[in-house]
């Protein structure tokens, strides 16, 4: 090593320079001799604002959201419900002078606790250092719009309904108050004392209304990806279903170089076995224990199981939400023409599986209506026409698939 001052070499470890005493210690950066500067400290990792493994009071944080986005999202399905009520009857004549008021206030509560269940789902998933503030107070927006909507409902109550107005309307009110504020006042209770955060504290109105701007735009396009997700799921669903049928359709082409010879089903529409042993005796008691709820879901897997027989057909059998939607619109007559293009469906497709049905839509949908003089007995008959048919069909295409 040499002297940083005069350049002579000097003993190593000295920390005199033996020749003009320089104290070598004090070298001047750059300089032969001078100490080496410790390396500067590595940079903090960077946090993953999606961090899908949160600590444990960031899991209090997300539950408490999730408890909060059911029960308004429970809230927003019986409001649905109550609107379609309202709409039925409006179709039907049978409301009062405030009915179209109760309506519009109804639509709108359920407006709000969908909004509410949205924010929630957002804390759970999309909530960040940056976008809390704007998530809390979109939350309150809510909170104090629900609040605002029942409380014009329980004054018109008061004021044009008094001698109906029982103590129910107020302890409902006060309930949707309480669970508002107890949303509200418990997400920031959590940031603030378990996650030691201070939401909206050393901001002034400017910064949290853009924080709210920024918060919607982030939801708007949490939103689109979500549709844009939906729609390429759809899109690759109906490649699929195309390239399905276009094998079906190779494969009638060669059986019907064979007279009497049943087109096989299309592979790959129902991996599952298809029930085949549906009973109305079952069908009635059970939609009559669970007060018609069963006969819904019975709906439902009808139409899945008949679209898995009759597929490359080109038709389609609807599903519960168009049936219940459809007929909800059209007073009923929607159900009624569900079941007649069910039942010529049925028979049409019967030959496929060597099978021939006698009866046809026209004679379930004549079941239905004339048949219903007969102490109302037409339309279990024309259930059991269905279900005797879809039975038949099943059946077959289970044998067929070896399930």
């Amino acid at each position: 090593m040499k002297c940083w001052k005069c350049g002579n070499e000097t003993v190593p470890g000295a920390r005199f320079c033996n020749v003009c005493g320089a104290d070598l210690s004090q070298a001047p950066q750059g300089q032969p001799g001078a100490p080496t500067p410790p390396p500067p400290p590595p940079p903090p990792p960077q946090q993953d604002p999606w961090n899908t493994s949160p600590s444990g009071n960031e899991m209090v944080l997300k539950v408490f959201a999730a408890v909060c986005a059911v029960l308004y999202g429970v809230s927003a399905i019986r409001y649905v419900f109550n609107v379609l009520g309202g709409v039925l009857n409006l179709l039907r004549f049978h409301f009062g002078i405030l009915s179209p008021v109760y309506l519009v206030l109804n639509g709108l509560t359920a407006a709000l606790c969908v909004w509410m269940a949205i924010v929630s789902i957002m804390f759970v998933m999309r909530r960040t250092p940056q976008n809390t503030d704007g998530l809390l107070l979109l939350l309150a927006g809510g909170g104090v719009g629900l609040v605002a909507v029942r409380l014009c409902s329980t004054l018109l109550t008061a004021l044009f309904n008094s001698y109906s107005f029982p103590n129910a309307a107020l302890s409902s009110l006060f309930l949707w108050i309480l669970g508002a504020a107890a949303a509200v006042a418990g997400m920031y209770a959590i940031l603030r004392f378990l996650l030691g955060e201070n939401p909206l504290v050393g901001k002034d109105k400017d910064v949290l209304a853009q924080e709210v701007r920024d918060t919607i735009n982030n939801l708007t396009q949490t939103a689109n990806e979500a549709a844009q997700g939906a729609k390429a799921n759809w899109d690759a669903q109906q490649q699929a279903k195309q390239e399905q049928q276009a094998q079906w359709a190779q494969q009638s082409a060669q059986y019907q170089a064979t007279p009497g010879q049943p087109v096989p089903p299309p592979m790959g529409y129902a991996p599952y076995r298809l029930k085949a042993d549906r009973s109305l005796v079952a069908y009635i008691l059970l939609n009559f224990i669970t007060c018609g709820i069963y006969g819904w879901y019975f709906l439902y897997a009808l139409a899945r199981d008949v679209n898995a027989v009759c597929a490359g057909d080109g038709k389609t059998t609807p599903g519960l939400a168009k049936f219940i939607l459809l007929s909800f619109i059209t007073c009923g007559i929607y159900s009624f023409f569900w079941y007649y293009s069910l039942g010529n469906r049925l028979a049409a497709n019967a030959p496929r599986y060597g099978l021939n049905f006698q009866e046809n839509g026209t004679t379930v949908l004549l079941w239905l209506v004339l048949g219903s003089m007969l102490c109302g007995i037409g339309p279990f008959i024309a259930m059991h026409i269905i279900i005797k048919n879809s039975n038949d069909l099943c059946g077959a295409y289970n044998y067929q698939h070896g399930i």
